[in-house]
Formats: C-alpha cells, sequence, structure tokens
C-alpha cells in the first residue's frame, strides 16, 4: 500500500491537500478519539505524512514509485523488464574465491618465470659458492664471480673439521673462521 493510499489522496494532490488528508485521517485512527483505531494504522499514518509533508522526500518517493511498480502476479519490473532483487544476506562468495585464485595464480606464474636480472653483488659474507680471490696473508675475500677470481667456497669449517683432499683451508677476511676454496686452475 503506497503513502497517498494510506492517506486517501491524489498523487497529483498538493502539500496543503495532503495535510488536511493527514489531520482527518489522524483523527479516524487515533486510539483516543475513535473505537476503531489502532496504533499501527497511525503509525502508518505518520510516516505517510513524513514522506509526502516534506518536498524533498516525497520527489524521491514519487521517483521510486514511478520507477519501480509491483504486480500482484508477477515479480518487480524497472520500466517493463524485469528484475531480480537478490536477497539481503547473498554475498559473491565465489567471485572472492574466483579472484584470489586467479591472484594466486598471477603471483605463482611470476616467480616461476621471472629471473633474476644480475647476480647479488659480493656482501662479503662467505658462504658455499662465493666467488674469493687470496689476499697478500693469506685471507679469503669475496669477490664478484663475474670478475676475476681464484676459487670458489665448498663450505665453511666448523672448529675440528678439517677440509676435503680437492680444497684448501683459507681464513675468512673478515675474522669469522675458515673456508674450504676449491681453486679453478
Amino acid at each position: 500500500m503506497t503513502h497517498y493510499e494510506v492517506l486517501r489522496v491524489d498523487p497529483s494532490a498538493s502539500t496543503a491537500q495532503v495535510r488536511a488528508a493527514f489531520r482527518q485521517r489522524v483523527r479516524e485512527h487515533h486510539p483516543d478519539t475513535s473505537a476503531s483505531g489502532s496504533a499501527d494504522e497511525l503509525l502508518a499514518i505518520k510516516e505517510a505524512w513524513r514522506v509526502l509533508g516534506d518536498p524533498h522526500l516525497r520527489r524521491d518517493y514519487d521517483r521510486s514509485l514511478s520507477s519501480v511498480s509491483r504486480h500482484p502476479s508477477g515479480p518487480e519490473t524497472l520500466g517493463s523488464a524485469p528484475v531480480e532483487i537478490p536477497p539481503a544476506s547473498s554475498f559473491p562468495w565465489r567471485f572472492l574465491i574466483g579472484m584470489a585464485v586467479a591472484g594466486i595464480a598471477i603471483v605463482i606464474l611470476g616467480v616461476l618465470t621471472t629471473n633474476d636480472p644480475k647476480p647479488r653483488p659480493p656482501d662479503n659474507v662467505l658462504e658455499a659458492g662465493s666467488c674469493v680471490v687470496i689476499t697478500d696473508n693469506g685471507d679469503a675475500a669475496e669477490v664478484d664471480c663475474a670478475d676475476d677470481h681464484m676459487g670458489v667456497v665448498v663450505n665453511r669449517l666448523a672448529d675440528d673439521e678439517l677440509c676435503a683432499t680437492d680444497t684448501e683451508p683459507h681464513r675468512d677476511q673478515q675474522g669469522l673462521g675458515t673456508v674450504c676454496v676449491r681453486f679453478d686452475f
């Protein structure tokens, strides 16, 4: 039931006519002055006046009535096309899961196809695979593998370990222990 039907006025009624209809309907349905009055009917009348008595709210209400019409035998329509109104509790779970899977796939594909454009510069921490030169005092110093180097670190020694037969022990230039170096001759 529309607010116009509640107040029993025509949609083209002026504000003064709507006010007069509101007052008459309140007198008819007020529980203190009428035996047939009920609080629910009075609330509907007051809500109709609140909307139709305010020019801005009435304009918006009239627009909503003209764009959406209800047919007793059919669905809501917008103009002439049926409009499906989703339930208030629907949430686009499938869409979000699909987006998450696509995002994960893009990240994995990026990791698998991206090459490190250039090797890391030496950080002066000797570890297996570090390219080294031997300084005048016999210490091993890390250098870039693209530059001239004498050998490659095979492993770092613990206190009581010995190097394999094809490697030589050299002290780390930073003083962090001893490493086994295989020479590229």
